[in-house]
């Protein structure tokens, strides 16, 4: 008899325990057991404490599981305010072309590759690997705030070679207005470090450096792509403690979707080199970058 003046009230607590779960959400559901357990019979009071500690540690797990997955979604997208636009999306061949699709032309061609893969993460890096031996390439990095230079290869047919700078060297801001130039960039620190064998061993300078991103303009790229909206970045350096009379200049047309498909090189406004890569192609390199001191 003493077992069913126990089991009568605990059948109806179930019943009754099932019903409010069933209608809870997750925000309240401690407070209903909590609640139950309150007006419960003293007999099962010790159980029911027990599980009650166990339920508030689940439910706090959950908890701290949903927030997780939330800040994880918004680590993985990024977006400018209204009026301005994502430069990575003229840095970088976007990930529908890079995928399976290279820049080649008349001297060397132009591998997109960015970590994460997507377009485009907060923060990240990416590779324009020039050869499908990844014999020559750049190392680029952005953030929220700006899109920088790492490194560049030193000896063309060993990859195990580069210049790094000290500091990753800002060239842009990540958020520029629509269809107008970017902010202008000073630089008074443009140490970088000589690397053979993935070893620094030895440092120089470039004096101080002022870089520049041009209006968007429709141009023609040729090849089997034809006209599309390209920013111009100039990369000026070699430049006084004023931060005029740079002596060295780097253009680089940076297409929407595409990424880059120009280059140019002026010392002392005379023209040094140039590379055009305006055929899309398929494939990818078969070789990457061995030194992780290139790249991270």
């Amino acid at each position: 008899m003493a077992r069913t003046d126990v089991a009568l009230p605990f059948a109806t607590f179930r019943r009754t325990f099932a019903r409010d779960i069933r209608t809870a959400t997750g925000a309240n559901l401690y407070e209903v057991a909590r609640h139950r357990k309150m007006s419960f019979d003293p007999p099962l009071g010790g159980f029911y404490e027990s599980a009650m500690k166990v339920l508030r540690a689940l439910c706090i797990l959950l908890a701290a599981l949903f927030s997780g997955a939330v800040a994880a979604q918004e680590s993985a997208t990024f977006s400018c305010p209204v009026g301005k636009a994502d430069i990575m999306k003229h840095f970088v061949m976007n990930k529908s072309r890079r995928s399976q699709h290279y820049l080649t032309g008349s001297t060397n061609s132009v591998y997109t590759q960015v970590f994460p893969n997507e377009d485009f993460t907060p923060e990240g890096y990416w590779f324009w690997i020039k050869g499908p031996k990844a014999h020559g390439f750049d190392v680029k990095v952005f953030d929220r705030d700006r899109v920088y230079m790492r490194a560049t290869e030193l000896i063309w047919t060993d990859n195990t070679s580069f210049k790094r700078f000290t500091r990753d060297l800002p060239i842009a801001e990540r958020c520029v207005p629509e269809g107008q130039p970017g902010a202008e960039i000073r630089v008074a620190d443009t140490r970088f470090d000589f690397y053979s064998s993935c070893k620094v061993y030895k440092s120089s300078t470039l004096g101080t450096a002022v870089n520049t991103l041009d209006a968007p303009e429709l141009m023609n790229m040729g090849g089997n792509i034809g006209q599309t909206w390209t920013r111009v970045l100039h990369y000026r350096y070699n430049c006084d403690k004023d931060f005029q009379k740079c002596a060295d200049e780097e253009q680089f047309f940076l297409a929407n979707g595409f990424g880059l498909w120009r280059w140019k090189h002026f010392r002392n406004g005379a023209l040094l080199k140039s590379t055009l890569m305006n055929d899309l192609q398929r494939g990818q390199p078969i070789g990457g970058l061995p030194c992780p001191e290139s790249y991270r």
